[in-house]
């Protein structure tokens, strides 16, 4: 079926989208990168999403990082917020709340930090397994990959790799 026309039912009777005014719809789409920066900071860690305190009804509304990112999306095109049913069965720990992630991505990019940047190992130093660049430990010999990065990162900002080793050596870290 071919309209020529919008579909004047697509909002109700007598509603029309509403139109966002340029602070809105950029509040909206800086919301959207924030929400992606705290995807890429917290999803890794085995964050499902969002906890968002509601003002109108005083309980908190969880939402998983696509049902959210979907819903500013929505609002982005109609200028209405979605309404969505209420998570099943949630558990709390796998949620971050909006103000916390908020803050966490915004004190990264305040020390120059940049969320979604991570050095690269691509092999296990102590066992030689490949590696893919999200894992924290070695599937293979359990240690911890978090020492290397660090190595790296210093490296890469000039500091002598001997002088790195020796540090990390006397912080504690197996030799690698």
């Amino acid at each position: 079926m071919e309209h020529d026309e919008p579909d004047e039912d697509a909002y109700g009777p007598d509603e029309e989208p509403y139109e966002l005014d340029a602070e809105e719809r950029g509040n909206i789409e800086a919301d959207l990168e924030d929400l992606e920066a705290m995807r890429e900071v917290f999803g890794p860690q085995g964050v499902k999403g969002v906890v968002i305190a509601c003002p109108d009804c005083g309980s908190n509304h969880y939402y998983e990082w696509d049902l959210l990112r979907e819903n500013l999306e929505h609002m982005l095109e109609t200028g209405e917020p979605r309404m969505h049913e209420p998570a099943f069965e949630v558990r709390e720990e796998e949620y971050i709340q909006w103000d916390y992630g908020k803050g966490y991505i915004d004190a990264l990019a305040d020390h120059g930090l940049e969320p979604d940047r991570r050095i690269e190992v691509t092999r296990c130093p102590w066992c030689e397994t490949p590696l893919e660049e999200h894992f924290a430990f070695c599937p293979r010999c359990g240690r911890s990959l978090g020492a290397v990065r660090l190595y790296r990162e210093l490296v890469e900002r000039g500091l002598d790799e001997r002088e790195v080793r020796a540090m990390l050596v006397r912080a504690g870290f197996e030799p690698f």
